[in-house]
Formats: C-alpha cells, sequence, structure tokens
C-alpha cells in the first residue's frame, strides 16, 4: 500500500472533504439524510476511514461507505476497461482535494472553482457499512508533474451514467474513466503534518514547512 516511504501513500491515497455543507448545492440531485461526525470537515481522509458518497442502487442517497474493498483503496481504470463482463455495482466518493507526494513533499490538488468535486469508484457489500474503492487512471500534465496516476474526477454530465442501476459495459465505463482537464484544476505545496495519516486539523493545508536544508 506504500511506497518509497511508509507515510507515503499511493495515488490515490488522502483527499479531503473540507466544506461538506457546499455538497447540496453542488449535487442538488442526491438525496443528504442526516449525519453526525460525516458533517465534519475532514483535512486528511486516510484509508480504512469513512468517506461520503453514492452508490449506483437506484436510491440517489447519500451514504457513509467504508474506504477500502478487501484490501484495495484503488483500481485502475485500464483494469475496469479490460473486463470481460460488464461493471455493475458503481458509486462516487465525494471530494474538494487530494494530496499526492514528490519526496516527500505533499501537494494538494484542487478544482480552480474551489467546488467539490466527484471520484469515480466501485463498491461491493461491506460489514454495516458498503466497502468503496477509488478509481485511478493515466494524470493530466498538473498531477504528471508529481505523480504517474490520478484519481478519477467525473464531470457532472458523466455522474448520472455512472450511477445508473444498469450494468454498465467494460468498454463504456472505461471510456468515461479520463483525466480531468489540467485547465480545471490548481495545486499548491501544503504542510508536511499532511505525510500523518492519523492528523486530520485544518493545518494540513498551510503553506508548504521551510526546508531544512
Amino acid at each position: 500500500m506504500f511506497k518509497h516511504h511508509p507515510i507515503m501513500p499511493h495515488m490515490c491515497g488522502r483527499f479531503t472533504l473540507t466544506k461538506p455543507q457546499a455538497l447540496p448545492a453542488a449535487f442538488p440531485q442526491f438525496r443528504y439524510p442526516e449525519f453526525s461526525e460525516t458533517r465534519l470537515p475532514r483535512f486528511n481522509i486516510a484509508p480504512t476511514q469513512d468517506v461520503l458518497g453514492v452508490r449506483n442502487d437506484g436510491r440517489n442517497t447519500v451514504e457513509e461507505m467504508r474506504w477500502g474493498v478487501r484490501g484495495r483503496i484503488n483500481i485502475r481504470a485500464e483494469s475496469i476497461a479490460a473486463r470481460r463482463g460488464a461493471v455493475a455495482q458503481r458509486c462516487i466518493e465525494f471530494a474538494d482535494g487530494f494530496y499526492e507526494w514528490r519526496d516527500r513533499r505533499p501537494f494538494y490538488y484542487t478544482l480552480r472553482s474551489g467546488e467539490p468535486f466527484a471520484f469515480a469508484g466501485l463498491w461491493e457489500p461491506g460489514n454495516g457499512l458498503a466497502a468503496c474503492d477509488v478509481v485511478t487512471c493515466r494524470p493530466n500534465s498538473l498531477v504528471a508533474a508529481v505523480h504517474d496516476r490520478m484519481p478519477v474526477i467525473l464531470s457532472q454530465e458523466s455522474l448520472a451514467r455512472w450511477l445508473d442501476p444498469e450494468p454498465l459495459p467494460a468498454g463504456d465505463a472505461g471510456a468515461m474513466l479520463r483525466p480531468l482537464d489540467t485547465a480545471l484544476m490548481a495545486v499548491r505545496e501544503v504542510s508536511r503534518r499532511v505525510n500523518n495519516a492519523a492528523y486530520d486539523a485544518a493545518d494540513v493545508l498551510a503553506a508548504a514547512d521551510p526546508r531544512l536544508f
């Protein structure tokens, strides 16, 4: 699960949902039941933790899911496209930023608009909460400077089809799992506090720490 150093996760290994209250305006097509802890801002969401998302079960309801499917937190878009059968159990996970690392330095990616977005994912039944993963694809030019993969961020136009309850032919699914346009994204280096997966506070998004050498 880790690369180069025990605190450096594979892509996509951490993300944020700093303004969960912005979701209803950004995604008005979904139902929003009341939550408790998952309504709190999250600045360092890590694998095995609870995330907010929607399954393609026909309910269009936002729910808590557990990030990790049988030890897998990511699945490659190419693997989905190469499947022989249709892709049945699809989902999204909500975020408003994600992290990538280069030489142990964390970089934070968001939309230029600052709005929340939806990762493409797959889900399976779990003990209590459904389990989910995040689909990754080749990077756009902004992410490629730091990492060789990036999460698939679905456009609003793709959401309805990705969440349709009907199985989706693998080729059609693969065609949707593409890197987001670089022009829509922004990036900045942030504090190394985020390297600690157990630390979840707003100051992880502070400007990068002064270099110690």
